[in-house]
């Protein structure tokens, strides 16, 4: 008996025992059982320009559990955001239970739609939301409360969903480069003999300043420092050559793209240069003509063109040239008495150089003897010794003498031909 009661006690025990295990071992196992959805914005945190769209999509990730219905609720701050379209795309939704729409008034969206096969996903796609950065500062996006997830378990189950949420920078537009011009220099590809030139720029809504430098290298990006809060500015007495102007605008603490402005500036005239004057006479009709030939140089902005102006000495002082465009050589038109001749050279900064020759048009003929008066002299002497030597051979009978010579030896060359010539046989 004693022995049948241990052995009841010893299966009480082993029954307690069992059981007590068995129910630890159901209640762990009952809490995995139980999926937990997570729904997600991507990327959860990033900056965005201010007046710039971009694209956010909703992600879902079942856990290794399978769904087959969403009812999403999406909120976003509406005084910083605005949705241009709820694009659904390549969605994981097969059948659209709603549409889905925004309200950019609540600042609110909903996609609610199911899985007809149901689906098992670590990052399926629900739909993607453009969005438009309106204003500065902080933007949320976030999942409503009323956000939904069911199982694919043929009841309908809802899931235990854990709402992700989003948060955006939006940061300010980064400025323009800033519009330069310029009165004094308007044409940047232009020389211009001005050496104290006056910069102007715009300047945008919202500008706190400007930056800028001006030196002669065409890409400087001048510091971000504010150095200007003007919009204007005018320099002095500036060297010879090309300078660049170099400005960027601060708005709302972004500096923006540097604007540049190319300046040209050349003072200096045309090297100075002699014209070389030429004189011609036709020997037919003994016309007198001047030709004036005449080059220059210019080292920075070059030469442009030349004018010609003609002054006759003889005409009062208040009498001014006409000056008249041409190129080298110019032949000058005829004229009795003095001539004053003016070059007069351009460069292509507006500089101007004034030279002058003295042309005499009445003495044109002893200016070429003048000029040639040794050869002259040379034909001079060559046609005397010519002279004298006809002179002489003829005073002495020298011509006379040379042509009986002649004569003779003509005959005896003619006798010694026939004595060369055979006689012809009779028949």
């Amino acid at each position: 008996m004693a022995r049948i009661s241990r052995i009841l006690l010893l299966f009480v025990l082993t029954a307690l025992i069992w059981s007590h295990t068995y129910a630890e071992t159901v209640s762990l196992d009952v809490s995995q059982l139980i999926p937990k959805i997570e729904l997600s914005f991507s990327p959860r945190a990033a900056s965005f320009v201010e007046n710039s769209t971009f694209n956010i999509p909703i992600l879902v990730d079942t856990d290794g559990a399978e769904i087959n219905g969403i009812e999403i609720r999406v909120n976003f701050d509406k005084d910083k955001l605005e949705i241009i379209k709820p694009s659904s795309g390549l969605s994981i939704i097969g059948v659209w239970v709603e549409p889905p729409s925004y309200d950019n008034t609540r600042g609110t969206a909903s996609y609610v739609g199911v899985i007809p096969d149901g689906i098992t996903t670590n990052s399926g796609l629900v739909g993607t939301i453009t969005f438009k950065a309106k204003r500065t500062g902080w933007a949320t996006v976030s999942f409503g409360a009323n956000s939904k997830v069911l199982l694919n378990d043929g009841q309908g189950t809802e899931a235990e969903v854990e709402l992700g949420r989003a948060e955006y920078a939006i940061v300010p537009k980064a400025p323009e480069g800033v519009k330069v011009f310029s009165e004094t220099h308007p044409f940047q590809g232009e020389w211009y003999n001005n050496d104290s030139p006056v910069i102007s720029w715009d300047r945008d809504a919202g500008v706190s300043g400007f930056s800028y430098i001006l030196d002669d290298k065409p890409s400087t990006i001048p510091e971000n420092s504010i150095t200007a809060n003007e919009t204007s500015e005018a320099f002095e007495s500036l060297a010879d050559g090309l300078w660049y102007f170099h400005i960027k605008a601060n708005k709302n603490g972004v500096w923006g793209t540097t604007g540049h402005f190319l300046i040209r500036i050349d003072t200096v005239p045309p090297a100075d240069f002699k014209p070389e004057v030429s004189y011609l006479l036709a020997a037919v009709n003994l016309v007198e003509r001047s030709i004036i030939s005449f080059f220059t140089t210019d080292n920075l902005s070059g030469v442009d063109y030349y004018e010609v102006g003609i002054i006759d000495k003889s005409q009062p002082v208040t009498v001014s040239p006409v000056f008249v465009q041409t190129e080298s050589p110019f032949q000058i038109p005829l004229a009795r008495g003095d001539l004053n001749v003016m070059v007069r050279v351009f460069d292509k900064a507006g500089n101007i150089r004034d030279v002058t020759a003295a042309v005499s048009s009445s003495s044109l003929i002893s200016k070429f003897i003048k000029d040639n008066l040794v050869y002259l002299l040379l034909l001079v002497i060559l046609a005397g010794l010519v002279g004298l030597l006809f002179h002489y051979l003829v005073g002495h009978h020298v011509l006379r003498y040379l042509g009986q010579a002649f004569e003779l030896m003509k005959k005896e060359e003619q006798t010694e031909n026939a004595e060369k010539t055979p006689d012809t046989p009779t028949q």
